[in-house]
């Protein structure tokens, strides 16, 4: 009698319509969907789900629904049932029942969100019920964007697109609130352009506001994705950094000054601009911490304009960059194991190369030390695709060719990058996430997983 051993019936499982199952991470993305979830959602391609939200692909009453089962399994830590109805293109309602539930690493701790939709039934959808749906869509449609745009309105900038004082404000207590509870490090940098008043006074003031929106679209494209933008007011502006000690904070404030100075503007040509920065102390109050920022902004004036100032009064003792992103050290388990001696022993290593990576970076070492690591990172990744793809191709993998683009693209992907970093245009820890966490932990421990019930030899105990 034929029987399946257990990696085949997983696969198997996977591809069903007749179950949905999904994974959700902690912010509430999918980061896996098989055929059945689709349904569920009511999308004709299940690969078109994974980085999405419910808001992305649910109508807004679901889309709640959904997301409140998340967050509940996260407070709660237990499994959620919402019931769910989706119709196809035929007006076919399917009626699920849909279960969110806590999953959890070997320690207990949760790391994902798992998801489960089962079908209860369907129904035809009776014309006059459908049209009213469609009516109700459509203005429910109307009125979301009418709000998003009082919403906008009330919390930007009309000039510039920047925040205003209000959602500065707001961004601000959330923010201050996070660093004294969790002690994250937490910055901004207080922006003001050199001898504006000479912009208006030589040009006029409708030159001077479209300056002052190129120049806020100059701030943006320097800005680091976890950063925000605020006009102060006048020409000044202010752009918070969470996550981010003084030194850190400085390193990014001087790159913004010398891509400032780079810039071009419509009939002024180049300007240049002063920034103060300050990492917030959670014993001072954010007026204090702001008014010391615009003392390191008045030093950096009365220097000679064009320069950053820090304030160093409560800086972090820590000499470490706290990076960017949240940085974990990567942890072999014996159910990575392919069963095959030479790529395990190869998967280990990367995961090797990558935690020393990261302690590198953590301590402090210098420059030309990580670069050193990241070069020897990507050549063991190198060498790792190169012996990988000699191996399927000998075991006859029927995705080799595939497997083997796959790798092309990643590893021309990380040299481009590491280019990049020598040339001082890339973080760290940009380059770190990329290959420990696409590269070496995505990837060994996703595409791989592929072709494991190929490989004969016995797995780890």
């Amino acid at each position: 009698m034929y029987r399946l051993e257990v990696p085949e019936l997983f696969a198997l499982l996977l591809r069903t319509e007749d179950v949905g199952l999904a994974v959700k991470a902690l912010d509430g993305r999918y980061v896996y969907a098989n055929p059945g979830y689709a349904r569920v959602l009511g999308v004709e391609d299940a690969r078109t789900v994974p980085g999405q939200q419910d808001v992305d692909l649910l109508p807004q009453p679901a889309a709640a629904a959904f997301d409140a089962a998340q967050h509940a399994v996260q407070q709660e830590q237990r499994a959620i049932l919402v019931e769910h109805e989706s119709a196809d293109a035929a007006d076919q309602a399917t009626c699920f029942l849909v279960t969110h539930f806590p999953v959890r690493d070997d320690a207990g701790e949760l790391v994902a969100v798992g998801v489960v939709g089962l079908a209860t039934g369907s129904r035809q959808v009776p014309d006059a019920t459908r049209a009213a749906l469609r009516s109700a869509e459509q203005v429910n449609a109307q009125l979301e964007s009418a709000v998003r745009s009082l919403q906008e309105l009330a919390s930007t900038d009309g000039l510039t697109g920047a925040w205003n004082r209000r959602r500065f404000e707001e961004a601000l207590a959330s923010e201050t609130h996070r660093a004294v509870r969790f002690g994250h490090p937490l910055s901004l940098a207080l922006i003001d352009i050199d001898h504006f008043k000479g912009v208006n006074d030589n040009f006029g003031h409708p030159t001077g506001d479209r300056v002052l929106a190129e120049f806020a679209d100059c701030l943006r494209d320097g800005m680091r994705r976890s950063d925000s933008l605020t006009r102060w007011g006048g020409e000044e502006f202010i752009i918070l950094m969470p996550n981010t000690p003084l030194p850190a904070a400085q390193r990014s404030a001087e790159r913004l000054r010398e891509r400032i100075e780079q810039c071009q503007f419509q009939v002024v040509g180049g300007l240049t601009a002063s920034i103060g920065v300050a990492e917030f102390a959670p014993a001072e109050s954010p007026r204090d911490w702001l008014r010391r920022a615009d003392d390191a902004l008045y030093r950096a004036k009365k220097r000679g304009r064009n320069l950053v100032e820090a304030d160093l009064s409560t800086a972090s003792e820590a000499p470490a960059e706290h990076l960017e992103g949240n940085f974990v050290r990567l942890v072999w388990k014996p159910r990575f194991a392919s069963g095959h001696a030479l790529i395990d022993a190869q998967h280990r290593a990367l995961f090797e190369d990558a935690n020393q990576l990261l302690e590198a970076m953590l301590s402090g070492r210098p420059r030309d030390e990580i670069g050193e690591l990241i070069d020897r990172l990507i050549e063991d990744i190198r060498k790792h695709f190169r012996d990988e793809e000699r191996i399927l191709a000998e075991l006859g993998f029927a995705a080799c060719e595939a497997h083997g683009k796959e790798h092309a693209s990643l590893l021309a992907r990380a040299l481009e990058m590491a280019d990049t970093f020598r040339a001082g245009k890339l973080s760290t820890g940009e380059l770190f996430e990329f290959l420990a966490y696409d590269v070496v932990a995505r990837h060994l421990l996703g595409a791989d997983r592929q072709y494991f019930g190929l490989l004969q030899a016995p797995r780890e105990p």
